[in-house]
This record gives C-alpha cells, structure tokens and sequence, in this order.
C-alpha cells in the first residue's frame, strides 16, 4: 500500500515536471515526508489551475485516495482526498488571493515571492505571514496568536518598500498603520482599527459577493462534511477503532473530527437538568450500564421527549449547519437507535412502536457502522453484562444493519487492525459516492 510520503512526493514531481506554476504558502517545513499535520495551502496561476487538477486528480487515483469532501469556490476550493491509511486536505487559491471576492493580493506579487524548498515552489515567509495576518483581521476581524507571531518573526523583512510593493491593493493608511504596529510591537491593540482601515480601503465586488453567497447556499444540499455513527455492544470495539481512525480523518479532513456521545449534546443531559448532575462532572466510563431501572412509561415518555429536541433542534444548530459549510466530520459514539437496540441503558421502557415513530424525525447518520461479531468472543472481552444479553443486543443490532441502507456491517471480532482497515475502507467507499460525478 503507497505511504504519504509516495503521495507528496509524485505529485510534487509531476507538477514540477509539467510546468505549472504554483507554490505552498505555508506550513511546508515536512514536505515532501509528510503535511506535518496541517491542510496544504498551495497556491496556482490562474492559467494552469486545470492542469493542476488534472494531475492532482490522476496523482490521487495512483496513489488510492479518493475525493471524499469538495468545497466550491471560484478562488479557493478545497478539495478533500481520504484512503485506508492516511489523507490530506487541499485548499487552492486560484490566481489572485481575495476577500469576499475582491483581491486583495495579485497574483503578480506572489510570483515575484516564490523561492524553492527541497524542490518544492513556496511563497517566502515574509509574504505568507503577512497574507495569513491580513486575510485574518480582514475575515474575522480579529487574530489567532499563531498568526500575529508569524508576522513578528519576519519583522525586519516586513519593510515600507516590501509592504507598499505587497499591499498595492490597500491605501497609503493602511499600509503605514501595518508598518507602525508591526515596528512598534503593537499589533495586539490595533487590529480592530487595522481591520476597519483595511475594508475600507478595498474596492469592493457586489455581484462577485452575491455569486459567492450563492455557492455557499449550494452546499446545503452537497455538504462538505459528514456524521458517522458508531454502534455496537460493550466489547465490540467502538472506542478501540474510534480512537484509530480519528488520526487518519483528521488528516483527510484537517482537524476536522467532532466528537459526542450518543447525541448532539446541545441541551444538557436530563440529570444536568433538573440539577441531579452538576454539568462540570467528568463523565466517566459506566462498568454496569444496566445498574439503574429503567423509568416507567410517562417517566420514558418524557425523557425521549425531552431528548428529542436534541436530536432535532440542536442537531440542526450544532451540527447540521456545521458540517454544510465546513469540512468537519462528526463521529457520535452510539446514536439514537441505541433506544431500541439497547433501551435499559438509557432507561427507556417504551413499545418499539413509539421508539420507531420518535425515530422517524431524527436525522439519518451519513454513516453508520454497526459493530459486531461472535458474541461470546464479545462478552468475553467486557463481561459486563450476560452473555444472553451480548448475544440479544448483537441480533438486534445485525437486524438493524441490514434494514438500514446507510449501515454497513464490520465483524471486530477479528485482529484489531482488520477491523480498522474494513471500517476506513468502508467510510472511503461511502464517502466517495457523494463526490463521484463531481467535476472540479
């Protein structure tokens, strides 16, 4: 199986070959070995943007990654590639470097601030830090430390001259007012005027803005980002396979894991709630997860509603929304079919006819992987309930699964690294449906 490494390499190499212009902007000090874990900012000439994808694609299709998240826009897509092993996401600017459709760095100047690192174009740290601080404060209006220590770092190369010859998009003001808080070591306290200074100062692109407005709405119906849910019995390796492809999604995804437990958690729990629980408690790992009785029916009528509006409502706010704009993944360790399959453990004692109705307006994992296998192998490893019940729990679970089109299968009772190869084998395959009629 070809590494990382293959990866950056060939394509690096390919690109080198064929001529196009490009350069990394940042964060390329572990090129070609690896992303160091971070995205890959690379910016093309406008002119051989297509060649640029034709050979990331191909280079991509070698190598057994595959387009899993694509994120539309005119002058920075970001393009998500994910395999077994490992996976990078790819954010292109595309000719001139905008804010909100405006430039705001030519691509002239990039060109006239391209050195080579280890074979690799990349723009000098000078021009990158100063591009990363004014996308910041202009975006945001506000900055991230990493950001404002990269521009004190190339402090004496950030001259008038090299800030006139970058800035020429923004006025004289705003290139003196950079310069002073650069030199007097007080860019803290001036960002909010900087960024006031600076939008004013850019000409603004109405139609360009309502265009990219536009492409953001799209992504409500093609979503960057996904939710995978993760059942299973206790023993079936959820938190062992959950903790080994964290790593491997986060690289194709850049930090983009979310994590919950069986719900969105956008409501506090019901013990939290009617204060039983104090909210600041660490939760810990339950030994007897069937200790508590279960409540009676309007007591198990009242909790499921209750919880609820948490699959729905807070779904949509926290999650929902999220994963529509960003390419974040959410992984929900158990889910809501947890109530059936499993029902004691949350302390629900309904028909499954009313579990089932409820069911019908939560919203449907991108993915969901039910975890099982032989169950006396499972009860076995964590015997914290009875073998009859691993053995109950295993059936409903399997019965769910191949009733449920967006489930697959994984048997973790074999080796742990087995496992792990069929369940990202199976998040790459589901994921690339989405994106397999996608032209970048």
């Amino acid at each position: 199986m070809k590494s990382e490494k293959y990866f950056f390499n060939s394509w690096f190499t390919t690109l080198n070959n064929n001529n196009v212009k490009y350069a990394v902007l940042r964060n390329y000090e572990s090129l070609p070995e690896n992303s160091g874990g971070s995205d890959i900012d690379i910016w093309v000439k406008k002119e051989d943007y297509n060649k640029f994808i034709y050979i990331t694609n191909n280079c991509a299709e070698k190598n057994k990654i595959e387009l899993t998240s694509y994120t539309p826009d005119k002058n920075c897509p970001k393009i998500c590639y994910l395999g077994v092993n490992y996976g990078v996401q790819i954010d292109v600017f595309c000719g001139d470097i905008t804010y909100k459709r405006a430039t705001i760095f030519p691509e002239n100047v990039i060109e006239l601030n391209i050195i080579l690192y280890r074979k690799i174009p990349v723009i000098k740290k000078s021009l990158s830090a100063l591009i990363a601080f004014i996308k910041e404060i202009l975006n945001n209006g506000k900055c991230d430390a990493k950001y404002i220590k990269g521009i004190i770092e190339e402090k004496k190369n950030l001259d008038e001259q090299f800030l006139e010859s970058s800035l020429k998009i923004f006025n004289k003001d705003f290139i003196i007012s950079i310069y002073d808080s650069i030199q007097s070591n007080n860019i803290d306290n001036n960002i909010k005027e900087l960024t006031k200074i600076g939008r004013e100062s850019i000409k603004k692109n109405t139609i360009g803005r309502y265009y990219g407005f536009l492409c953001k709405l799209r992504r409500l119906f093609k979503q960057p980002g996904y939710t995978i849910a993760f059942l299973g019995t206790d023993g079936s390796g959820k938190s062992t396979i959950i903790n080994a492809v964290t790593p491997i999604l986060n690289k194709g995804f850049h930090n983009g894991i979310r994590y919950e437990h069986m719900r969105p958690n956008y409501i506090p729990s019901l013990a939290e709630f009617i204060g039983k629980k104090n909210p600041d408690t660490i939760m810990e790992i339950c030994s007897n997860p069937h200790a508590s009785k279960p409540s009676g029916f309007v007591g198990s009528l009242l909790r499921i509603s209750y919880y609820m509006s948490d699959y729905t409502f807070g779904y949509f706010r926290k999650v929902f929304l999220d994963k529509a704009f960003k390419t974040h993944i959410w992984v929900f360790d158990r889910y809501y079919y947890d109530y059936f399959i499993d029902p004691r453990r949350g302390r629900i004692s309904l028909p499954k006819w009313i579990l089932k109705f409820f069911g019908l307006f939560v919203p449907t994992p991108d993915i969901i992987l039910c975890l099982g296998g032989d169950p006396t192998k499972i009860y076995e490893r964590k015997p914290e309930t009875s073998l009859q019940e691993v053995t109950r729990q295993t059936k409903a679970l399997k019965a769910f699964c191949d009733n449920n089109k967006n489930a697959v299968w994984i048997d973790t009772t074999t080796t742990p690294q087995e496992s792990i190869e069929r369940v990202m084998t199976s998040i790459v395959e589901i994921m690339k449906k989405r994106f397999s009629n996608t032209k970048l």
